[in-house]
């Protein structure tokens, strides 16, 4: 191969090198600055912010930094959330969450280095200071309730006013979620279960108040009702023994001999019942004079 050639063809690698080197692309939702020996590349006195598209660049002496422009969200650790102070000096555990984006690419890389994690962790200090400030303006009732929206619109006011200096735009800030402290919660927690308990207590000793009463009612009713029967079935009984009485009165007064008689007959019958029975009688008693005038009705008749 002749010099010639191998001439042509190093100098064909140096330009296809070179054209790499100063080529670069910029995609969307990206902007670019050229840093020219540490510092921005200006037209016409202003920082040249390169959009989305094909650029170039002198190689060797320029450095190109691409940033992210599109919407992003810095949000509070679960790990390590922000404790604010209320106007009642009660503790609470806030978490939230801010959308912002770069709105001003030199002075964003100027205030930062161009590092994002150092703009978050500036932005996030700030709010921090600004929702711990609106936090100590109300109690702990209206922070989560009544005054909670007033409070998220002047937090969200702040921190647009605070990003501008950093070349930030501060599009949202919102309240995700409001807690106590894991020992106050605890407490809390032990206090709402020791109220709880006392107040089952307080229901089941009012139940069984309620239900002796309703015992002793039921006992009453009970006695009473019993009484009533008894006092009744006591009053037909003696109404039932007074007409049997008449009646036996009416029986016996028709014929008194008769009846004198029949009720011999049924001593006798008793008397003797069985067997074994034995009497120690005078013959001559009243208990025998039924037998005694058979006898001697059987005597005369013979």
């Amino acid at each position: 191969m002749s010099l010639n050639k191998i001439l042509i063809s190093a100098l064909i690698v140096i330009c296809i090198i070179t054209g790499l080197a100063t080529a670069f692309t910029i995609n969307e939702g990206e902007n670019a600055l050229v840093l020219r020996l540490g510092k921005i590349v200006s037209h016409d006195s202003d920082p040249q912010v390169l959009q989305p598209g094909l650029h170039f660049r002198l190689p060797f002496f320029d450095t190109v930094r691409i940033f992210d422009t599109r919407v992003q969200e810095l949000a509070t650790s679960p790990s390590q959330p922000l404790t604010v102070v209320t106007k009642e000096q009660t503790y609470l555990v806030v978490e939230y969450f801010a959308k912002w984006r770069i709105s001003n690419l030199p002075r964003f890389y100027i205030s930062t280095g161009g590092s994002v994690h150092w703009a978050e962790t500036l932005l996030e200090q700030r709010i921090n200071d600004i929702v711990r400030a609106e936090f100590g303006k109300y109690t702990s009732a209206q922070a989560i309730s009544i005054n909670r929206s007033k409070m998220v619109d002047a937090i969200k006011e702040q921190a647009m006013q605070i990003g501008k200096d950093q070349g930030i735009y501060v599009m949202d800030v919102r309240i995700r979620q409001i807690t106590l402290p894991k020992d106050v919660m605890d407490s809390v927690f032990n206090r709402m279960a020791t109220e709880r308990k006392q107040f089952a207590e307080a229901k089941r000793a009012e139940g069984i108040e309620k239900s002796e009463e309703i015992r002793a009612l039921a006992d009453q009713k009970v006695t009473v009702i019993k009484a009533q029967a008894l006092m009744q079935a006591a009053a037909v009984r003696a109404q039932g023994d007074k007409e049997a009485a008449d009646i036996y009165s009416k029986a016996y007064s028709a014929d008194p001999k008769f009846y004198s008689f029949f009720r011999s007959l049924q001593a006798y019958e008793t008397s003797f019942n069985h067997k074994n029975d034995i009497l120690v009688l005078k013959p001559e008693g009243q208990f025998f004079n039924y037998f005694h005038g058979t006898q001697g009705n059987n005597v005369s008749k013979k």
